[in-house]
C-alpha cells in the first residue's frame, strides 16, 4: 500500500483541509519534555508522501507530540517520531470526557465568527430571534437541501440561520462557480433557495460580491469543516451536520 494512501484514507490528504495553528491550551499543560519539531516534521513528511505538516506542539501526554496535518487534522506522534497514532485523543477530567483538539478548534471558530462581516453571508433571520447559527453549505449537497427545506421552521423556532459558502470540491468546483453567482444576485436569499430546491442557478455579473465564496471556503478549512452542512454556534461549538428543527433546539437549549 502506498504511504500517502494511509493518510488519504483518514482524510488527511484532501482538497478540503486546513485549520489555523492556534496554541493548544491543554497541550501547554502536558509534557515538559522538549519537542523536536523539526525532526518530527522531517520524518513525517519523508514517510508519508504528500503530507503537509502545518504545526507541531506538545500534547497532554508525556512523550507524545500533537501534529497538525494540512492545517486541519490532528495526529499524535512519539517524540522520537517512531510511532504515529491516528484518532481522537480524549481526556477524562473530573468525570467528564474532553476532546482537547475540539476545544482548540472551538476557540478558533469563535474568533473567526466574531470577525465575520454578516453583510457577506446569506441570512434567513428569525423575527423573534433566540439563537444564531452559522452553516457552511454547498448547493449540491443533499443534506444541505434537506436542511433548507426546513428553513422557515428554524426561523419559527427563533433560530437565525447564517449561510457561508463551502463548495466541497474547492474553488474550481462547478458548485463554487454557481455559488459566486448566487452571492452576487440581487436577492441572494431567493437565489440560494432556487438553487437548492429547484436546481435553478441565477446568472449575474460577478465582481467583489463573489469574493466571499472563496474566503468563506478558506475559513471553513480553518474551522475543520469536513463536509456540509456544518453547523456552529456563535461560541464555535459544532452542532453537527443535518439536524431537524427539533434536534437543533435540543442542542441549542
Amino acid at each position: 500500500m502506498k504511504k500517502w494512501f494511509v493518510f488519504a484514507l483518514m482524510g488527511l490528504v484532501t482538497a478540503c483541509g486546513a485549520e489555523t495553528g492556534a496554541n493548544n491550551a491543554a497541550g501547554a499543560q502536558g509534557s515538559q519534555q522538549a519537542v523536536d519539531e523539526d525532526r518530527i516534521r522531517d520524518v513525517m513528511e519523508e514517510a508519508f508522501d504528500g503530507i503537509n505538516v502545518t504545526a507541531v506542539r506538545p500534547s497532554p501526554i508525556d512523550g507524545v507530540a500533537e501534529v497538525e496535518v494540512a492545517g486541519r487534522d490532528t495526529v499524535y506522534v512519539s517524540h522520537d517520531a517512531g510511532y504515529v497514532l491516528i484518532g481522537n485523543l480524549l481526556q477524562i477530567k473530573d468525570g467528564e470526557v474532553i476532546d482537547p483538539a475540539e476545544q482548540r478548534l472551538e476557540a478558533v471558530r469563535k474568533e473567526g465568527i466574531s470577525q465575520l462581516d454578516e453583510s457577506q453571508l446569506i441570512t434567513y433571520a428569525a423575527e423573534d430571534e433566540k439563537h444564531e447559527i452559522y452553516v457552511f453549505t454547498d448547493i449540491t449537497c443533499g443534506y444541505c437541501r434537506k436542511l433548507h427545506r426546513h428553513i422557515e421552521e428554524y426561523n419559527d423556532e427563533g433560530v437565525t440561520v447564517h449561510y457561508l459558502a463551502f463548495p466541497r470540491g474547492g474553488a474550481t468546483a462547478k458548485s463554487a462557480a454557481a455559488m459566486r453567482h448566487i452571492w452576487c444576485a440581487e436577492d441572494p436569499q431567493q437565489a440560494l433557495t432556487d438553487a437548492k430546491l429547484n436546481d435553478e442557478i441565477v446568472q449575474t455579473e460577478l465582481g467583489e460580491c463573489a469574493k466571499p465564496v472563496d474566503e468563506q471556503y478558506a475559513l471553513g478549512l480553518t474551522f475543520g469543516v469536513r463536509g456540509t452542512p456544518a453547523i456552529y454556534t456563535t461560541d464555535g461549538k459544532q452542532l453537527g451536520g443535518y439536524v431537524s428543527p427539533e434536534q437543533l433546539m435540543d442542542r441549542l437549549d
